[in-house]
């Protein structure tokens, strides 16, 4: 019986370790064809999975009778949805008022439904990989997950450069041409993340392994993300690395502790590098940018919509009336942005063609920066959200080096990417709330220390 028992949790073990590594990798994929047919939230594979979340939550339910395992950042993600909601009513209920019932081809109710699934969806996915990562139990196994999806990423990127420009054009929604490394994604942009959540995580947990594995792990893991920074294109990437660097010295200033000071030389190293190899060239990129095209005015300019939004409307617009706002100040948008550009660069005529493009438009019609978008969803009950969200997620992390300048990554490119279907990110934050905390030391879904195996 107990032969059968054994070989019953070794197959359980199997199948839920399996299950992870579709996850991490259904995580990462963000260029999904589904785009085509329902929209920006097809854009991930991970909308698939939203009635197998349901279901599992229902089942928890059931079976407990009440919702266990709830912790204090599903609390903030809940409340933050809820909010949202009610402002995003009562928006919709002034527009109906004054007689406006839809923007272009989208109705606003329905609007705000569509919207609210994807905080709704990143609650469950944040759920549920905290589910099947407490569910195997092993962090060693977990770790061997993270050490098949990071070769999986690889062997993606290796792909792509041996393949450039039309590699692995079947797997994204378009057939053009691409000159960058951007793995799944849309654009390289949006990559930066993803290296750095799934090396990190999987240096943490190589803890969980023999001395020789360890090594071997946290320097395999180490060549992957130096080879990413060697081949990505990805301006914003360099600019939060050098970013986060810069904290993680500030961080690790105490020069008694050997480890802190090993870290500090090699970040020291790490932003010669950047310096001496790649300054010269963004700042060349960046200049390009503002002459010849319209991506940085782009972003800045919808940048300057929320900020303006929300300086009328404190509390934020929600996420079924947003649409008209944003196209009320893009004019004036427009207007400030020419006389920043004019004081700061020197450019008298700025090409805000693909700006203008969002006027009358639902068609991807949204701010260039995942903060400010939930900004003026949100207001300044946004702005508390993501202070007790990262404030939360520090102190947890702040016990691991390497999850620590995770984190402080993530936490900067908020200013740069989306957050709606960057699930590493929600990834990392998942598994920081897996680690305890002083009041949640009670929690069964947290990591008991295992011998390294």
């Amino acid at each position: 019986m107990s032969r059968l028992n054994s070989r019953r949790d070794g197959l359980r073990q199997a199948f839920l370790a399996g299950y992870l590594v579709l996850l991490l990798l259904l995580t990462v994929y963000q260029d999904f064809p589904l785009v085509r047919v329902i929209g920006e939230i097809g854009r991930t594979p991970i909308v698939l999975l939203f009635p197998l979340f349901l279901l599992c939550e229902i089942a928890l339910l059931a079976r407990n009778k009440k919702i266990t395992h709830w912790s204090r950042l599903h609390t903030y993600l809940f409340g933050f949805i809820l909010y949202l909601a009610f402002v995003s009513l009562v928006y919709i209920l002034i527009q109906y008022m004054s007689g406006a019932y839809s923007f272009g081809s989208e109705n606003l109710l329905g609007k705000c439904v569509k919207v609210l699934i994807y905080f709704l969806l990143i609650l469950l996915y944040v759920r549920h990989i905290q589910l099947v990562v407490s569910r195997i139990g092993r962090p060693g196994t977990v770790c061997g997950c993270f050490l098949i999806a990071v070769t999986a990423l690889l062997a993606i990127m290796s792909a792509e450069l041996a393949s450039m420009p039309n590699a692995l054009s079947f797997l994204h929604s378009g057939d053009a041409p691409y000159w960058r490394v951007r793995l799944l994604t849309s654009e390289s942009s949006t990559t930066g993340t993803i290296v750095v959540v799934y090396a990190a995580i999987l240096v943490y947990l190589s803890r969980y392994w023999n001395k020789l594995a360890r090594t071997l792990t946290v320097v395999y893991a180490a060549g992957f993300f130096l080879f990413y920074l060697f081949v990505t294109g990805s301006k914003g990437f360099m600019i939060v690395a050098a970013l986060t660097f810069a904290v993680t010295m500030v961080q690790y200033l105490d020069f008694r502790k050997k480890r802190n000071f090993v870290l500090l030389v090699a970040a020291l190293l790490i932003m010669y590098l950047f310096v001496a190899n790649f300054s010269a060239g963004l700042i060349s990129s960046f200049s390009n940018d503002i002459e010849n095209y319209t991506s940085s005015y782009t972003r800045m300019g919808t940048i300057v919509i929320a900020l303006l939004t929300v300086l009328n409307h404190p509390f934020g617009v929600g996420t079924g009336a947003y649409p008209i706002y944003f196209n009320h100040y893009l004019e004036p948008s427009v207007n400030l942005m020419s006389g920043l550009y004019y004081k700061w660069f020197g450019v008298s005529q700025i090409n805000v063609s693909e700006l203008i493009q969002y006027s009358g438009s639902t068609k991807n019609l949204g701010v260039k920066s995942g903060f400010f978008q939930w900004f003026m969803f949100g207001g300044l009950l946004s702005v508390a959200f993501f202070y007790l969200l990262g404030r939360h997620m520090i102190m947890k992390a702040r016990s691991s080096s390497i999850l620590f300048l995770a984190l402080v990554f993530t936490l900067f490119s908020l200013l740069l990417v989306s957050l709606e279907i960057k699930y590493e990110i929600w990834l990392l934050f998942a598994f920081i709330g897996l680690l305890p905390g002083k009041d949640e030391h009670s929690n069964r879904l947290y990591y008991k220390r295992e011998a390294p195996q």
